[in-house]
């Protein structure tokens, strides 16, 4: 396994973070979340909880990515370039995250749209490789 490795390890360090994160936004809902009994989702939670939430796929697809990286055809080039856009994929969730604590401003940059683009284009070189196999 020469290329997916570090999508593996950091597939498992992004499962923790969003684990934790996912903890501390479950230990602090009621205090935050909740008044008077009802329940209110304020735009700076919004936020961080969708960090929390698109941490865990984008963890699982660094796993995936990780563990098929070397089955599929490509070049050595394209295999390190999948790998490293695989991990730039983790912007999406850090971008969130990111918003939602400096405040959700309206003029927050979008840095989670590098992670989508990542995405999209991890999984083209993806399709790409996986249509060259050969059957045996």
């Amino acid at each position: 396994m020469n290329y997916g490795k570090i999508n593996i390890v950091a597939g498992f360090i992004g499962l923790i973070l969003a684990v934790c994160g996912g903890m501390v936004l479950g230990l602090t809902f009621d205090r935050f979340a909740v008044q008077d009994g009802n329940h209110v989702l304020s735009i700076v939670r919004f936020y961080l909880r969708e960090g929390h939430s698109h941490g865990m796929p984008i963890s699982f697809f660094n796993l995936f990515i990780g563990l098929l990286l070397d089955r599929v055809v490509l070049s050595n080039g394209l295999k390190k370039l999948c790998s490293i856009l695989t991990l730039f994929a983790y912007f999406l969730p850090v971008g969130l995250v990111l918003k939602g604590a400096a405040g959700a401003p309206s003029n927050f940059p979008p840095i989670g749209m590098i992670g989508v683009f990542a995405v999209l284009a991890t999984v083209i070189i993806m399709l790409i490789g996986a249509l060259r196999i050969q059957r045996s």
